[in-house]
């Protein structure tokens, strides 16, 4: 009867105390869930109020719409409502054409929108590095050159008198020191004006006026003016001399060079 009785308050210990719980577990659930709800509510409306706070400008649109009454699918009177939108911007007013849009226009290119022409004072003048001139610059404009210092200016002069002018660019190899790199880093900037070139008469220079030029000298000198002597004096030419072996062609070439 004792283990009857004891199973019996076991059973209804057992259902109170799952009412209780039940009831703690409602009670704290209306309290707290309802909270969160309520903070996230309020800071998703916070956060679109912000959001929409501005509008942006918005460009004035007239629009006709038709309102149809009823639900129950029958027909209407259709109504005209203009609808027109507040703060109006005003339209951009459309950029006048650039000459260089016309004529490209003409031409069938396409050209980007508001291009425009480039103005170029009457004055202007472009920027052209100025050529030496080999047989009239002194040594403050030799110096000028690439890799051409005090020194090799000298030396360019001084070749110069001894050769009677330069008739071409490539002949200022022949000065010691330079080499053909050197030459080429100034070439497009030097050039040579032959009629300052100092020039004798291949009939008439006696010998020593001959022999005085550097692509000459005494022994072809002197095999000049016996050949001047036994033959003809109009025939003693570049183009005799190399024909008769006494000049080489590239010699002939150059001596002509300082020849009338």
């Amino acid at each position: 009867m004792k283990q009857s009785n004891r199973h019996h308050y076991v059973v209804h210990a057992t259902g109170i105390a799952g009412i209780v719980i039940l009831l703690l577990i409602r009670i704290f659930w209306g309290h707290l869930v309802p909270g969160r709800k309520v903070r996230q509510d309020s800071l998703l409306s916070e956060e679109m109020s912000n959001r929409y706070e501005e509008p942006p400008a918005i460009t004035p649109i007239k629009s006709t719409v038709t309102a149809r009454q009823g639900m129950s699918g029958a027909a209407a009177p259709e109504e005209s409502v203009t609808l027109t939108q507040e703060n109006p911007v005003p339209d951009k007013q459309e950029r006048p054409a650039t000459v260089l849009q016309e004529k490209s226009r003409e031409a069938g290119d396409i050209v980007p929108a508001y291009t425009k022409k480039r103005l170029i004072p009457d004055d202007y003048q472009p920027v052209i590095p100025v050529k030496i001139e080999l047989n009239t610059a002194d040594s403050a404009e030799l110096v000028k050159l690439y890799g051409i210092g005090p020194y090799y200016a000298v030396n360019i002069i001084k070749y110069r008198e001894k050769l009677g002018g330069f008739a071409v660019p490539e002949q200022l190899l022949e000065v010691t020191g330079i080499d053909r790199e050197r030459l080429e880093g100034f070439y497009d900037r030097v050039f040579a004006d032959t009629s300052f070139i100092v020039r004798m008469d291949l009939k008439t220079a006696t010998e020593d006026q001959l022999a005085q030029h550097l692509y000459i000298g005494r022994y072809l000198a002197r095999c000049i003016v016996r050949y001047r002597e036994t033959a003809v004096l109009d025939s003693c030419t570049l183009e005799h001399l190399v024909r008769d072996k006494i000049l080489e062609s590239d010699q002939a070439r150059k001596i002509g060079w300082y020849l009338y």
